[in-house]
């Protein structure tokens, strides 16, 4: 009898079925979309010791063009959540194709066990929109594939044991109503299941099992396959629709009661770090491998090592980050380092316990992520204490227009940001005054989801936002603690202004149209349309040196009140 057979499972739909020896092909090729998961099932029923150690399985993928990507398989038990190190025959290829037309495939066991091949179509029918990266013509931004840039409109979702849930009651109270309202992106807790798993959304379903830890410490060998299982259903399920996935927690268990990485040695840690990235890594959604909360950033025997050994493995080129507690001193410009993700501590003063003080006012969140900002390496505000409800908000008294105010702070600073609208550390509900803000008014936290959608609506509606970068030195006769800008020297500029705080805006020679927006309301100002000529700059006797900068004069703009903020977009007439 053959010690291998395989299967070809394509794009999670589809199945072709060819058995016989290691040489067999997969019966005729069959079609998965642009950047979506290709997978085949291979068994083998050779008896080892440890199936997760003592054998390899590699792949080459041979693309249309000819170019090629090698990429490790895994042992997967009974494929179905099932089997441990010795028991199980089932191994698995995943892929995520790049290029459209006919891919081949070739697999071999590191023990010498034959091996196979098989091919597939990548096909523009159900493709997807590809993986994050820094968008090439404007890195402060993300893109996809670095081309098409997006605005991440990203939510923290914080449950951990909520994978155990019914499936479909999760995606239809949780996920789905987050994608309604244009959520993009999430930052999760679930993905590499590693602690707190009585968080749950309670007034949802029992979750089937709190036995969700993903291996026992110092043994990666001891993986919890039924957890794999779960994790990858969710996470299929939202790659389906093209929304990222931020693994907040990452590989570090340690600080949250899990499994230590220090108790791996480093060959355990390569094998953890690959096996993790075969599954995972052809899910296009994978947007930012992180270490843990709050890592200093320098450190190979922690969160620089596994962006190394992330480097390595992961041919797909996923984000890679660590998250800066403290980003004034931040580590982004090391080379596997891809984007920053921060928060706001030790903006306004070097010590803790004053720099507390500061940490839900909009000022350190704007100015975390201008400090944060490496070329070519966007910034995330993964944790921003203003914008979060959870845990945040009764520690630094902070209110929804500190939320609001926080997010225009970021994306003043040329930088995406995630919050968070529902409440309760330990345990969680979708619905109710705690739960999440998307379900009604008995939330009050609805108001805040309505200021992040007329954020969103006035970037993607108003300007051309990729093309914009941080431009503070624009403004004069203001207090920079309130008044902020973003700009496309000579075409369009966005200033947002906490509680109406008036400014002036540097502008060259031209005739513009100026539009001032409510930020709470999203409404425009009555008679806020306007246009205004600027003449070349006057005499250098006739002009106060502040107001002559590079061929600009500045210009006096007052908001319409002082009782709500206030977004002033001016754009040239052309």
């Amino acid at each position: 009898m053959s010690l291998v057979r395989a299967v070809a499972v394509v794009g999670l739909a589809g199945w072709a079925l060819a058995v016989g020896d290691g040489n067999a092909h997969a019966a005729a090729p069959e079609a998965v979309g642009q950047y979506r998961v290709f997978e085949a099932v291979v068994h083998n029923d050779k008896p080892y010791a440890d199936k997760f150690a003592d054998v390899q399985l590699r792949a080459t993928y041979t693309a249309p063009s000819g170019r090629t990507i090698e990429l490790a398989g895994f042992f997967d038990g009974d494929g179905a959540g099932g089997g441990d190190r010795t028991d199980g025959n089932v191994w698995k290829l995943r892929f995520m194709p790049d290029e459209l037309g006919e891919w081949s495939y070739q697999y071999a066991w590191s023990d010498g066990t034959p091996g196979g091949a098989g091919s597939f179509n990548c096909t523009e029918e159900n493709a997807g929109k590809g993986v994050l990266r820094a968008y090439e013509q404007n890195p402060h931004w993300f893109a996809y594939n670095g081309t098409q840039p997006v605005l991440l409109k990203s939510y923290y979702e914080t449950g951990h044991g909520s994978i155990a849930q019914p499936f479909d009651w999760v995606t239809t109270n949780v996920y789905q109503p987050l994608i309604d309202r244009g959520y993009n992106h999430l930052q999760v807790n679930w993905l590499l299941s590693l602690c707190c798993f009585g968080q749950y959304y309670e007034d949802g379903p029992a979750p089937s099992t709190t036995d969700l830890a993903l291996y026992e410490e110092g043994d990666p060998s001891s993986m919890n396959l039924h957890a794999w299982q779960l994790m990858e259903r969710h996470l299929a399920w939202l790659n389906d629709r093209d929304v990222g996935v931020h693994l907040f927690l990452g590989f570090e268990g340690r600080k949250n009661d899990g499994p230590s990485w220090d108790a791996m040695n480093e060959e355990q840690k390569d094998r953890f770090v690959e096996y993790v990235v075969a599954r995972l890594a052809p899910h296009a959604n994978i947007a930012g491998w992180n270490f843990v909360w709050e890592d200093p950033g320098p450190r190979e025997s922690h969160e620089l090592g596994l962006a190394q050994r992330l480097a390595r493995y992961d041919v797909f080129n996923h984000l890679r980050t660590y998250q800066d507690e403290h980003p004034r001193d931040n580590e982004y410009q090391r080379q596997p380092y891809t984007f920053a993700a921060i928060e706001n501590h030790r903006i306004a003063a070097p010590q803790k316990p004053i720099d507390r003080n500061y940490h839900k006012t909009a000022w350190t969140h704007h100015m975390a992520c201008l400090v944060a900002y490496v070329p070519g390496k966007p910034v995330f505000m993964s944790e921003g204490n203003g914008l979060w409800r959870r845990y945040w908000s009764e520690r630094t008294g902070a209110t929804q227009d500190d939320l609001r105010q926080a997010a225009w702070g970021c994306v003043t600073a040329a930088s995406s940001f995630c919050w968070n609208g529902h409440a309760k550390e330990y345990g969680m509900t979708a619905f109710g005054p705690e739960g999440l803000p998307f379900h009604g008014d008995d939330n009050p936290y609805t108001t805040a989801a309505a200021y992040i959608d007329i954020l969103f609506d006035v970037m993607s509606s108003e300007v051309d936002f990729a093309s914009m970068v941080p431009s503070d030195h624009l403004l004069t006769r203001h207090d920079p603690y309130r008044a902020w800008c973003l700009a496309e020297v000579g075409q369009q500029y966005l200033v947002f202004a906490a509680h109406g705080e008036p400014f002036n805006l540097h502008l060259p020679p031209g005739t513009y149209k100026s539009k001032w927006i409510d930020a709470k309301t999203g409404e425009p100002a009555a008679n806020s349309h306007g246009k205004l000529t600027v003449d070349a700059p006057a005499a250098a006797d006739a002009v106060e040196p502040d107001e002559r900068r590079n061929g600009t004069t500045g210009q006096s703009f007052t908001p319409p009140s002082r009782e709500t903020d206030w977004v002033l977009v001016v754009q040239t007439v052309n």
